[in-house]
């Protein structure tokens, strides 16, 4: 069997710890950023310690959402906004789910939703992106 490096043009998580998802953002699309996520002058990579949305190609860091109680329609009505074709919510470091209410936009947009806790978020997100799927992770920290 023969092993090919995979080389990944667009945005994903490097690493996961409690209160903190390591990002690794290519230059190109670093760029187009805004606002811009610090990057780690050792690592190279971008730690991030507040909830967001990521997809292949954006990074939504002002998503209000800090913590699982914050969680509202309006909250998923931003992430049905980039038209994935699926929706990881990632509740934190415990698996929650939310009430009809709030996950009603996915519904109505007809996007599939996942909910799992952040930590398996994270894998789930780089896997399906991995293998080219149109995937938005919210993911609460």
């Amino acid at each position: 069997m023969k092993f090919v490096e995979e080389k990944h043009e667009g945005l994903r998580i490097h690493g996961y710890a409690p209160r903190r998802i390591d990002l690794l953002i290519p230059p190109k699309i670093q760029q187009t950023l805004s606002p811009k996520p610090v990057r780690d002058a050792e690592t190279g990579l971008c730690p991030q310690t507040t909830s967001f949305i990521i997809t292949h190609r954006q990074l939504i860091l002002d998503w209000p959402v800090r913590g699982f109680e914050q969680l509202d329609s309006r909250a998923m009505e931003t992430v049905c906004q980039l038209q994935p074709e699926l929706i990881i919510l990632g509740t934190g470091s415990q698996l929650q789910f939310p009430a009809t209410a709030i996950t009603l936009p996915v519904h109505r947009a007809g996007i599939g939703l996942e909910v799992m806790d952040t930590a398996a978020a994270c894998r789930t997100f780089n896997l399906l992106v991995g293998d080219g799927r149109q995937v938005a992770a919210a993911l609460i920290i």
